[in-house]
């Protein structure tokens, strides 16, 4: 080896320890805030997955409240449960509407796909042709092309066939489009 290239490793590892020795003044000075630091880090962790498990739980028990009043309607502490988690309920009111627009109207005016099709649902049963249309012109309605077959099937009732042709034209899918094509063909209404 030749001196400089010593010269340079031992400035080196002169350049390692004396930032060794920093290191090791920074961590006695901030020892208790490093400390404290790694102390919430550890209890944000732990609180993360305490409350990712209660979530869970809670998840576990609706679904059971949910199922039992399935089985069982009448079971007044299965429904009480089952109102800690919105969506379900919803969803368990719309089930059951049988319907019934008052319920339909309790979650309509909720949000997601459950209160989309309670609105599809509401005016469907009021049967009012303007209330039907807003539906299928409404952004992300779900059930548009089976709202505009039902606009088609009022028109005809009305025997309004132009009206009713430019509806059924609107259609994209391509079952209801065949449903609304042989309505017009075949006049067909109830």
């Amino acid at each position: 080896m030749d001196v400089k290239e010593i010269k340079e490793e031992i400035k080196e590892e002169e350049t390692f320890l004396l930032k060794l020795f920093q290191l090791e003044k920074l961590v006695k000075k901030y020892k208790n805030q490093l400390i404290a630091l790694l102390v919430v880090i550890i209890v944000g962790v732990i609180g993360y997955q305490v409350n990712g498990y209660l979530q869970t739980q809670k998840l576990i028990k609706t679904n059971e409240a949910y199922n039992t009043l399935l089985q069982n309607p009448n079971n007044k502490e299965a429904l009480n449960t089952l109102k800690e988690n919105p969506k379900l309920f919803n969803l368990y009111l719309l089930q059951t509407s049988n319907d019934d627009i008052s319920k339909l109207q309790k979650v309509a005016k909720s949000s997601g796909i459950v209160a989309d099709i309670a609105k599809y649902q509401i005016a469907v049963l009021k049967g009012d042709k303007k209330e039907i249309e807003n539906y299928a012109l409404s952004i992300g309605a779900i059930y548009k092309d089976l709202a505009l077959l039902n606009v088609e099937r009022l028109y005809l009732k009305e025997n309004n066939h132009k009206k009713a042709k430019e509806i059924a034209n609107q259609i994209t899918d391509e079952d209801i489009a065949k449903i609304a094509n042989g309505l017009l063909h075949y006049g067909i209404v109830k």
